[in-house]
Order: structure tokens, then C-alpha cells, then sequence
């Protein structure tokens, strides 16, 4: 209960006084990340692994490449393998379970497999952003790194190929299938190609319900970092279509525009499919200024951190954008009491997506009540604060002793 509709205050020792300190369960989160082009879905990735608060079930890739599975398994691998083998109850080190990997694979008439591309990113627009994700998919996933931390490494290794990864639809299919009702927050940090086969998708071995019925049944909340604001276009909106050259890697693989409107015009509703959840739209500009990451590489951050490294990579020990962060900051702990807030100036009303560029305005309909669009009640620095010291509690909390032969610091010294 919101203590500002509170007048009483349970008696120290009183029933509702014990309920009140126990601790909250923990959310079940999957995260679905365009992770390639921009540091900012590293950043997220390692707020998602190293909370205390949720439980993370799963990563999606929605940017099929092989470095950007790779990447996201040695991030998310070292974080959640390191924050079990540092518990001091040897239980919790005994149920250390990698956190599974999947990615989007493109639909073909004969059922075969298109490859995952090789392609780095190439910042052409301003020549300025560096490439990280195959350099942390390397250092941090193969054996053969000189930088590799010690442990179990990454869930999947850059020997075994990003070919080994789950096919998406696949892994949703199956973790929401295991998820109790209404138990499982998804924030889509990319393009929305992986959730729109999810919705799509049919009866198979690990559910009976088509991908409509199991969203309904097992979502509680979906968070979209995509969209402007009351209108507009985003890169996260339009960004996959197959039919354009795209600055991040070659030509795309993606659904493109139809598969961003057929998730954002056509997802469950209370009166069409009974569902209980609700989405939550994060547009371009709420994170476009809260600027992060900068603290993690020049200051406190461990040397041997992966993110701090892909930070270092990026944007050279410079402060990024929080598009992502933002985004799974809040799927993780909701409004809070400081920092969000849902923009009164949308209130009864849905998102629209237009499939022929991917533009998106906001509907006034007053039978939708259960979409809205995240604000910050802080301000810019208050909320980048925030993260920082998130990325910093997370990153300290699992960092891993790494020295060289002669007991020095071994990699680049970001």
C-alpha cells in the first residue's frame, strides 16, 4: 500500500506489521534486446543480472547476428555464475542455472535455418562509436581469451557458435509455458520481431495454448522501449525492416514494419482476450538525456568488468544515452516512489503503429485503460545517478579478481 493513502501505522509486532516486512517475491523478468550497436542494452543487461529483485528467466536477441548472442551470453553469464559462486551459502552455489539465450530467427517457406550473420558494427553515421560486442563475446567467452575470468565462463562459448542458441520463439514458448499466471514482466529493449512470432505462434510441445492464449494467460506487464510521444517515429519501431541498408551491420533479417504493428496494434487486450496485464511504452526521449556508464569505466568501476569494458569499447569512458536502462529499470521496480511516473497527458487511451514506415501515434480510446506511457518524475541527473550507482553495486558486487602472471592487471585499462 502507497503510504501516502495511509493513515495508520501497524503496531510494531502486529500481524500487519510482519507482513509488511517480509520481503517482496521476486519479479520473473525475460528480457528482449536488439544488443549490437549501442552500449546502452549492455548496460540494461547488467541491471537485469545482477538484481536482487527479480528473478531473470531468460534473454531474447532480436538483432540476429552471431555477436550479439555471443555478447549478451558472456555478459549475462558472468554476472549471474559470479554472483552464485560469491554466495556464502553453498546451497545457492550448487543452483547456479545459466540464464538460457535465444534469437530471432526469420521464417522460411521450407523450414530451413538462415545463418546468423558475421557482420560487426560500422559506425558510419558519425565515425566516432567504437564496436564491442564481438570483443566481450571473445574475452569473456572463450577459453582461449588471455582475459578470461576465472569460473565457469560463458552459457554459450565462442567455440560453440551463436548456432546453439534457442530459436526465440521457441524459448518464450517454453518459459512462459513453465511461468505461473500472470507472473512474468517482459521489457522489449529493441525491435519487437521476436515477440510478434511469439504472438503468432502455435501449439507446440511445451504449451497447448497458441502464443495469444500463453501472453494472456502468463504476462503480467509488457515494457516497450520504442515509440515517440504523442507521435512520431523511432529507430526501435522501424529499425528491423529487411528491405532497407542498415548503418548496424548489412542488410536486415528482420520482419520490419509489419511485425512492429502487428505487436503494438494486435497484442492481448482485457476485452478481446480477458487479459489482466498491461503495457508500459518508454519513448525515445525519456532516456535520450539521462546520460550513464561513464562512472562504471573512469572511476569506481573493476577492470575486469565486461560492461565497463563495453563502455570503454563504445563511447570511450563517455556518458551514453539510457534508452535501455531506463527501460529495465523500471520493468524491474516499477514507478517507485521517486524517479517514474506514468505522463498524465496519455491517459485512456493505445498505442498505433503504421505498417507502411512504422511511425507510431497514441489513440484516444477510452475503453483501453490498462497502456500507458512512462515519464520521469526526476530529473535527468537524478535518475542517471541512479543507474550509475546501480552499474556500480552490480558490477562490485561480482567482480572477480584477474591479474597476469606477475600478479598484474591483465586488458585494455579503461
Amino acid at each position: 500500500m502507497n503510504s501516502s493513502l495511509s493513515t495508520l501505522t501497524p503496531a510494531p509486532g502486529s500481524a500487519e506489521s510482519v507482513l509488511s516486512q517480509q520481503p517482496k517475491p521476486k519479479k520473473n523478468l525475460i528480457i528482449d534486446t536488439d544488443l549490437f550497436s549501442d552500449v546502452d542494452d549492455a548496460g540494461a543487461l547488467l541491471l537485469a543480472s545482477t538484481s536482487p529483485h527479480i528473478n531473470l528467466l531468460g534473454v531474447l536477441i532480436n538483432k540476429p547476428s552471431t555477436y550479439s548472442v555471443l555478447a549478451a551470453s558472456a555478459i549475462v553469464s558472468y554476472y549471474t555464475t559470479h554472483s552464485h559462486s560469491h554466495s556464502q551459502n553453498s546451497q545457492n552455489k550448487a543452483k547456479a542455472i545459466p540464464i538460457p539465450i535465444g534469437v530471432f530467427r526469420h521464417p522460411t517457406d521450407d523450414g530451413s535455418v538462415i545463418p546468423l550473420p558475421n557482420t560487426t558494427f560500422l559506425d558510419v553515421v558519425s565515425w566516432h562509436l567504437g564496436e564491442f560486442a564481438s570483443k566481450i563475446a571473445y574475452q569473456f567467452g572463450s577459453a582461449s581469451s588471455p582475459y578470461q575470468v576465472k569460473g565457469e565462463g560463458a552459457n554459450i562459448p565462442w567455440e560453440r557458435h551463436a548456432e546453439s542458441a534457442w530459436p526465440a520463439v521457441s524459448l518464450y514458448r517454453k518459459l512462459l509455458g513453465q511461468a505461473d499466471p500472470q507472473s512474468v514482466t517482459i521489457a522489449s529493449i529493441g525491435f519487437l520481431d521476436n515477440l510478434s512470432l511469439l504472438l503468432d505462434s502455435s501449439p507446440d510441445s511445451f504449451s497447448p495454448l497458441t502464443g495469444r492464449q500463453l501472453i494472456s494467460q502468463k504476462v503480467a506487464e509488457l515494457v516497450v522501449m520504442g515509440g515517440r510521444y504523442p507521435e512520431g517515429k523511432s529507430w526501435n519501431f522501424f529499425g528491423s525492416d529487411p528491405d532497407s541498408a542498415h548503418h548496424n551491420g548489412g542488410q536486415g533479417l528482420g520482419l520490419g514494419l509489419k511485425g512492429t504493428a502487428n505487436v503494438i496494434n494486435n497484442w492481448p487486450t482485457p476485452q478481446r482476450d480477458g487479459w489482466k496485464g498491461k503495457v508500459v511504452y518508454v519513448g525515445d526521449e525519456v532516456g535520450r538525456n539521462v546520460l550513464t556508464g561513464g562512472e562504471l569505466v573512469k572511476k569506481m568501476g573493476p577492470k575486469g568488468d565486461p560492461v565497463g569494458r563495453a563502455y570503454g569499447y563504445y563511447a570511450y569512458g563517455e556518458a551514453r544515452p539510457s534508452w535501455d536502462p531506463v527501460a529495465v529499470l523500471y520493468a524491474i521496480g516499477g514507478l517507485g516512489e521517486q524517479l517514474f511516473k506514468y505522463d498524465e497527458r496519455y491517459g485512456y487511451g493505445r498505442n498505433w503503429v503504421d505498417e507502411r514506415d512504422g511511425s507510431n501515434k497514441w489513440v484516444w480510446d477510452e475503453e483501453t485503460k490498462n497502456q500507458f506511457v512512462l515519464a520521469l518524475k526526476a530529473d535527468n541527473e537524478t535518475v542517471a545517478k541512479e543507474i550509475d550507482r546501480l552499474f556500480l553495486e552490480g558490477a562490485l558486487s561480482v567482480a572477480v579478481e584477474r591479474a597476469g602472471p606477475m600478479g598484474e592487471q591483465t586488458g585494455p585499462k579503461f
